[in-house]
């Protein structure tokens, strides 16, 4: 059976027609249905954003040390 007939919408319909009832306790369609993509490719936008918030928090502690240590250094 091909992608197209496995996975398209108009397949699982007729399939859906075509189908006996499921006998009692068991239900096809749970284990014919696919997860969401959300949760078989989980994003990692939530890290990312992690990382640059944290990389923009140290250059900001950079800059104010760097100015502190700058203007020590060169006042009187």
């Amino acid at each position: 059976m091909s992608r197209k007939e496995r996975f398209s919408r108009s397949a699982a319909k007729q399939n859906k027609k075509a189908a006996a009832p499921p006998s009692k306790g068991t239900d096809s369609l749970d284990s014919e249905t696919l997860p969401p993509r959300s949760k078989k490719f989980p994003s990692s936008i939530h890290k990312v954003t992690k990382w640059y918030y944290n990389l923009l928090f140290l250059l900001f502690v950079c800059l104010v040390g760097g100015l502190f240590w700058y203007g020590l250094k060169f006042s009187d």
